[in-house]
Parts: structure tokens; C-alpha cells; sequence
């Protein structure tokens, strides 16, 4: 059975119209095992987002105010990135090769594409662009510096997809999921992830 990231996205606002600033929170980030991990947003994070080991428990740190040039499908992309690495058991513990991360990157570009947050070819080629960074700019982002062919990638997960015959309740499989990841998003008890698991485990193996 493929692995599988669980990406849920939420976009608030919190301004009246004429100050807006968008605050962004992401959830739903699963590893290899299908235990969920923690995400934080942290404004005082020094990267995009990073992986971080908090009293034995792996952490997503993202900062939602850093390289405000990002556009939202990068900064979105760069989660879905650090996410893939729980996901695929990549090294937690050491920085990636530009092999490993390439591979996050494609995973969690696939996930973003199942989960029908990246839409079409105009989107795709759009976050493509949006893929370009200074070496300043990579010091904040996660993985070694690196070139991106997100065309490829979809490539790649097209013929695996084709090869393993995803089930045709693939859409309600995600809006199941997605729900549990809205109730995660309000839940204030101290057992929210056995809570998400288990809702998550409800809406049955893909």
C-alpha cells in the first residue's frame, strides 16, 4: 500500500479588510507509521518550515510570516516538502541530500495534487515559477538548494497511479479525512491526535 501525506489546510483572517494579513495553519501531517505530527506555527522559526525532536516527539515548526515574497502554493509546497520526509522516513537528524529532497518534493507535491490543493496545469506551472530563490532566500527554506521539475514529478506520479489503480471513492476517502482534520483543527482536549487517528482510521485504507 502506498504512503501516503494528509495535508489540511486552513486560511483565516484576522483584520478588518484594510489591514488583513492572512494567518495560515496546517495539519494532518502523518509518518511512515500513520502517527500524526505535531505542526506549530512559529513566527520565531528561522525556516520556512523545519523538522524539530521536543521531548521525543517529532515537530513541524513553519513560519508563516517569514519570506513574505513567498507565494501561498510555495509556502504550502515547502509544508508539504517537510511533511513528506515523516511520511517517506527520511532522515530527521541530518540534512537531506539533493536526492532525498527532490524525492520529498515530489512526494508532497503528489499530495497536494491529490488532496486538490494545487488545480490544473496553470497552477502547476505557476508554483513551478514561483520555484526560483537567491542563495539568501534558501538559507530560510527547508533542503539543500536544489532545481525543481514539478512536470516531472507529476509525470512520475501519474504512471504509479495508473499502475496501482487508486479506488473510485478516492474523493470521498479525502473529504472523510479532511473532516477529521477540521475537528484536529478545533479540538482543545490533550488527546487530539488519538482523536484524529482513529477518525482517520474510520474512513478506511487507501
Amino acid at each position: 500500500m502506498l504512503r501516503r501525506c494528509v495535508l489540511v489546510l486552513w486560511v483565516a483572517i484576522f483584520a478588518p479588510p484594510v489591514f488583513a494579513q492572512e494567518t495560515v495553519s496546517y495539519h494532518g501531517c502523518t509518518d511512515a507509521r500513520g502517527r500524526a505530527v505535531l505542526s506549530v506555527a512559529d513566527p520565531a522559526s528561522p525556516v520556512v518550515a523545519g523538522t524539530h525532536v521536543e521531548a521525543g516527539r517529532q515537530v513541524i515548526r513553519y513560519n508563516p510570516q517569514l519570506l513574505p515574497e513567498l507565494t501561498p502554493a510555495a509556502r504550502l509546497f515547502f509544508y508539504a516538502h517537510e511533511c513528506a520526509r515523516h511520511n517517506l522516513a527520511l532522515p530527521l537528524d541530518r540534512p537531506l541530500t539533493v536526492a532525498q529532497a527532490q524525492r520529498a518534493d515530489c512526494w508532497g507535491l503528489e499530495s497536494l495534487l491529490r488532496a486538490g490543493l494545487i488545480n490544473g496545469s496553470a497552477e502547476l506551472a505557476a508554483l513551478q515559477a514561483a520555484l526560483r530563490f537567491t542563495p539568501e532566500q534558501w538559507a530560510r527554506l527547508p533542503g539543500p538548494p536544489r532545481d525543481f521539475d514539478l512536470p516531472a514529478c507529476q509525470a512520475r506520479s501519474a504512471a504509479r497511479l495508473r499502475l496501482t489503480a487508486p479506488p473510485p471513492d478516492q474523493h470521498a476517502w479525502n473529504a472523510c479525512v479532511r473532516a477529521c482534520g477540521d475537528t484536529l483543527f478545533a479540538c482543545r482536549a490533550t488527546d487530539c491526535d488519538d482523536h484524529y487517528r482513529s477518525c482517520v482510521a474510520g474512513c478506511g485504507e487507501r
